[in-house]
């Protein structure tokens, strides 16, 4: 099986009776020695806003982050909060997935993006995704995913079903070109 760290997964009609993962897309941004896999669902924003999240955490967050809301990152750790963002921004606690995309959860990340300091592309999950050895791999065998390489635009510039569209589309020309 190929390495899923970095890659997207898009769920195929096979999961739609699932309450969590139907039409969802998933970013990989880590996969463990023993084969478990990390993620976060990109698609499913909540109507949480990350102001107010800085207010739950005493931390005044800029009005034009407003419009910013958390994602449903998935079922585990749901209070977790944790930053997905381009890499040429860090803070304490960042871990690479790509070259160009890392992983963040640390209280610093608030405060520094309330003064600002922002990535120039992020998206802000609450909760993770989490497959236990071969339990991915399983899915990914019976359907229930496609497997896509995601470009930051195709990570940070869609939401929602637009989102998932884009996916399937990456994921299609992914299965075509093995075919031409």
């Amino acid at each position: 099986m190929e390495d899923l760290k970095g890659k997207l997964l898009v769920a195929t009609p096979m999961l739609d009776t699932d309450v969590v993962f139907h039409h969802s897309v998933v970013y990989v941004y880590e996969a463990r020695k023993g084969g478990e896999h990390v993620g976060v669902i990109l698609n499913k924003p909540s109507e949480f806003r990350c102001t107010s999240l800085g207010a739950l955490k005493g931390i005044d967050f800029a009005p034009a982050l407003e419009e910013k809301v958390i994602h449903k990152g998935g079922p585990v750790s749901d209070t977790s909060i944790l930053l997905l963002h381009t890499s040429e921004w860090t803070s304490t606690n960042t871990i690479t997935a790509t070259d160009e995309v890392c992983m963040t959860s640390d209280a610093l990340m608030l405060e520094k993006l309330a003064m600002g300091n922002e990535p120039n592309g992020w998206r802000m999950f609450a909760g993770m995704s989490v497959w236990q050895t071969g339990q991915l791999e399983n899915e990914i065998a019976r359907g229930g995913w496609l497997i896509a390489n995601p470009s930051n635009h195709t990570i940070f510039d869609y939401a929602t079903e637009e989102q998932y569209v884009k996916a399937i589309e990456l994921a299609a020309s992914k299965t075509f070109d093995n075919y031409i």
